[in-house]
């Protein structure tokens, strides 16, 4: 009994370590995503000038979010594997060395999305901000370095756990997961991206972008692009944005990101060691119940807190 509690608690503090990293990457990749514009905004930031509303928001959407996530981290993924494995460069330095050069990579096509997607609405009269290219860019490459930086150290921890022994112990049966890295770490990328769109945004209706709409109203079709581009002092851009965001939504979809990482080892970590399929099975279905019902709880406290959803009928768009 001794020699298999060992294992176990190594792998408890294996996943503890993995929790916390993962937290760290859902908090980062939302921020990011605030400050280029990627997310739920990024449709109203791309109307805006269509609409007569000029605007000064960074505007970088290159794809969907988790899928430019993914992307990232797997290319990530694989210059670490050719450092790694390729010339034998030590993991501790092969890895912010190749998230390193992804957020090259990252900082390139940001700088190029932002240029193509702001020249084509010229014929709307939204001009070029120079100064809001070069303000955001590093913003945009120090939240992206975290992310790829954080995915591809969980990825690695993953591989190895399930692949080789950890201080001589095996906990393969535990935790872990024998997938190759690149692969891995855009599963990852996928996943933290995909929380981040849909946890993370404070948006329709909560952030700074639409600040004139009432509590649970969302963006009605009348809205669209009416984004709110005034600020206390001076005109807003993706940075008032990040800010905002990061208090609220950024710290959620990183809190998302490792509870789902913790549920899902966890069922999974009880059915090793009992040896048990089934319970497996009955522990992931009392997660969901529990959720659910969490769920249900806080809609209908939040509803009773603030009022149903009504009408604005004080709205003035672009201001």
């Amino acid at each position: 009994m001794g020699d298999a509690v060992e294992p176990v608690m190594l792998a408890v503090g294996v996943l503890a370590l993995i929790v916390g990293l993962v937290i760290i990457a859902g908090w980062f990749e939302d921020a990011e995503s605030d400050v280029g514009s990627q997310s739920n905004p990024n449709s109203q930031v791309q109307l805006a000038p269509q609409v007569g509303t000029i605007h000064r928001f960074f505007n970088k959407a290159i794809s969907g979010e988790p899928i430019s996530n993914g992307m990232w981290c797997m290319t990530a993924g694989t210059i670490f594997v050719a450092l790694w494995l390729g010339w034998n460069v030590h993991p501790l330095i092969s890895i912010p060395i190749s998230c390193g050069l992804t957020t090259l990579f990252h900082m390139t096509l940001a700088t190029t999305a932002y240029l193509g997607r702001i020249a084509s609405q010229r014929r709307f009269g939204q001009p070029i901000y120079v100064d809001v290219l070069l303000s955001h860019l590093p913003l945009i490459g120090a939240h992206g370095f975290m992310v790829t930086l954080t995915i591809l150290a969980v990825s690695y921890i993953m591989y190895i756990a399930s692949t080789s022994t950890i201080l001589n112990l095996d906990i393969s049966g535990y935790i872990g997961y024998p997938i190759v890295i690149p692969i891995l770490a855009l599963m990852l990328g996928i996943v933290s991206g995909s929380i981040g769109s849909s946890t993370g945004d404070v948006h329709y209706g909560g952030e700074r972008l639409y600040q004139h709409t009432v509590y649970g109203e969302g963006i009605s079709t009348k809205h669209y692009g009416a984004i709110t581009v005034k600020a206390e002092l001076g005109w807003r851009n993706s940075i008032d944005t990040v800010w905002f965001c990061s208090k609220y939504g950024s710290m959620m979809a990183g809190l998302c990101y490792g509870l789902i990482l913790l549920f899902d080892n966890f069922r999974l970590f009880l059915g090793s060691i009992y040896g048990q399929t089934i319970l497996n099975v009955g522990v992931g279905v009392a997660i969901l119940l529990m959720l659910l019902l969490a769920n249900r709880w806080i809609e209908v406290w939040s509803r009773r807190r603030f009022g149903p959803y009504t009408e604005n009928t004080g709205f003035r768009g672009g201001e």
